[in-house]
């Protein structure tokens, strides 16, 4: 394993070298920007109001930040230039990017609501939620978009077109962040250590899978399941078809937002109180490399993708 300073993270990489990892640090107040192949911290940005849901476009080189503190969202370039900020309202929290329709959906916590607009920010339309909604992920085929409702213990459906409501799906307690993969919805519910899987069509509960403590992450890679365990600084790693526990990773204290690389063997994590990002070998569930970053780091989203 190797491991990066971050006082040596300070020379530029050169563009498009491998992937870039998008990294919220709350308490820091900042944005960094990871090259994942190098280690390198291309630039650190100043965003205020706790930054950490995050939605990265890596065919645009933009990523989309919202902070948590006051729902503002802050529109960055790959070479960390801010090009647009907007108030999306306090309660504005997870954030999920349709590119190709040039649409993005932003849960309203306090609200109980989903929203779609433009990704130039302008409204589309908005539907009733469960109360508390954290996260949201779009379908494969971007027709249907989920909302972990995390009060009601539920997943709510929606057409992503319209709003229209589709289906709810129960869940564990206090479902928070919720991921697309292979044709379902799976579920960090984390009161219950447990993750659910959900039928992406139907929204037919079709599995559950028993997790470390506190589960706050879902990402796929090499055929496995990835949750991050908050309170248990783990991972637990499963079988993508038949649930079945495949044994746990040791990574930083307190765990949270986890992302593949586009390599698919590869994943990437936040370790919110160890002030590290961890690269993870998915095929040989080992850590790789751990990257000092900025304190507080979450990345709630997808923050993972090819450097332009």
């Amino acid at each position: 394993m190797r491991r990066v300073a971050a006082a040596l993270l300070l020379a530029a990489a050169p563009a498009g070298a491998g992937d870039l990892a998008v990294v919220t640090s709350q308490t820091a107040q900042a944005v960094s920007l990871v090259d994942l192949d190098s280690g390198v911290v291309r630039v650190t940005v100043p965003v205020a109001g706790a930054p950490a849901p995050v939605a990265y476009d890596p065919a645009a080189g933009r990523a989309y930040v919202i902070s948590a503190e006051t729902g503002a969202l802050t529109v960055l370039g790959a070479d960390g230039a801010v090009l647009r900020q907007q108030a999306l309202g306090e309660g504005s929290f997870g954030i999920a990017l349709d590119a190709a329709a040039g649409r993005m959906f932003v849960t309203d916590w306090y609200g109980a609501r989903l929203r779609c607009l433009t990704l130039d920010g302008a409204p589309v339309w908005a539907a009733a939620t469960g109360p508390a909604p954290a996260g949201v992920a779009l379908s494969g085929d971007g027709r249907v978009v989920v909302t972990a409702d995390r009060d009601a213990d539920r997943l709510s459906a929606f057409d992503a077109a319209t709003g229209a409501p589709l289906w709810q799906a129960p869940t564990g307690t206090h479902p928070y962040a919720v991921t697309f993969h292979a044709g379902r919805f799976w579920t960090a519910d984390v009161q219950s250590d447990s993750v659910t899987v959900i039928d992406a069509a139907t929204g037919r509960v079709t599995g559950r899978v028993e997790t470390g403590s506190h589960p706050y992450g879902v990402a796929f890679a090499a055929g496995k399941g990835f949750v991050t365990d908050q309170y248990a600084a783990t991972v637990t790693v499963f079988d993508a078809e038949t649930l079945a526990p495949l044994g746990r990773i040791e990574v930083g204290d307190y765990p949270e937002g986890i992302a593949a690389l586009s390599d698919g063997r590869r994943l990437a994590l936040a370790n919110w109180d160890a002030d590290t990002l961890t690269v993870i070998d998915a095929e040989t569930l080992t850590v790789e490399a751990t990257i000092d970053v900025p304190a507080g780091p979450r990345s709630f989203g997808l923050f993972v993708g090819p450097a332009p």
